[in-house]
């Protein structure tokens, strides 16, 4: 059977946004702002220019000294390690049927959704807090009984131990 991706936990925010970019986006603002300060700012008696100047410019220095080294100088290695394990053989995964799918309010405030694939339990939830990382996408209408589904998750959930957190979410092709 092939499968699509349609979710996976490269595609969360902390995977998508990289460090360096956010460094040469200061460093650009910054050096623009420097720019544009030092054009038009007219100087007064108490150095307020020569003050903003040295801050612009220290920001845009630190900007850019961070970008080339994070560029360059990667010591962080976790898209690579995350890749590795969604392709691991020691990475549970499981292929099949979705049964038993059931939507739940919990407060009024949070649903939840729980269903089986085999005899293997997931659940996930729209808490607010609980979006970062993880799959959220409730009421979504592409988890339902009958959807012929491959999970790769990790044993273990924020909703009970017999549950189980979903790191890949493949469907089938029709």
């Amino acid at each position: 059977m092939n499968y699509t991706t349609y979710w996976s936990i490269l595609e969360t925010p902390s995977s998508s946004i990289q460090s360096n970019t956010i460094c040469l986006y200061t460093a650009i603002s910054t050096g623009l702002l420097w720019f544009i300060i030092k054009r038009f700012k007219k100087e007064n008696a108490e150095g307020e220019k020569t003050i903003i100047l040295w801050a612009t410019g220290l920001f845009s220095a630190l900007g850019t000294l961070f970008y080339i080294i994070l560029t360059f100088f990667p010591f962080d290695s976790s898209l690579e390690m995350t890749k590795k394990m969604l392709t691991s053989p020691k990475t549970p995964r499981v292929e099949g049927v979705v049964s038993n799918f059931e939507r739940t309010n919990r407060d009024g405030k949070e649903t939840i959704e729980k269903f089986k694939v085999d005899s293997v339990e997931f659940a996930y939830g729209n808490a607010e807090l609980g979006r970062f990382n993880s799959f959220t996408k409730t009421n979504n209408e592409v988890i339902f009984n009958g959807q012929l589904v491959r999970i790769t998750y990790k044993i273990g959930s924020n909703y009970g131990n017999k549950y189980n957190t979903i790191l890949k979410l493949e469907l089938a092709r029709k």
